[in-house]
């Protein structure tokens, strides 16, 4: 999902919850079936947005590997070690 589509979510919750707001103001019982209604539909998107915060976070956490492993493919370890500030010792 692109950054726009979860700005969308965003805002829709968002209004979701000025409805809440609102309809616990006009009707003053949070049990009611409308209340209820939208209260399951936030939900749903508050779900819908911790797995693409998930799913981003995981795809941020390859691509970090992945940069790892090509930079370990194209430099010695002693130009990694200096770049990293790392001491590595070898065993002979």
């Amino acid at each position: 999902m692109t950054h726009l589509e979860t700005s969308q979510l965003i805002r829709r919750l968002q209004l979701l919850q000025r409805r809440l707001c609102e309809m616990a103001n006009d009707l003053g019982n949070l049990t009611d079936p409308e209340i209820v209604a939208v209260s399951e539909e936030a939900d749903r998107l508050i779900i819908q947005l911790q797995r693409l915060r998930k799913e981003e976070a995981e795809n941020r956490k390859m691509a970090n590997m992945y940069d790892v492993a090509v930079l370990s493919a194209s430099q010695s370890t002693e130009e990694i070690s200096k770049q990293s500030g790392a001491f590595l010792v070898k065993h002979s």
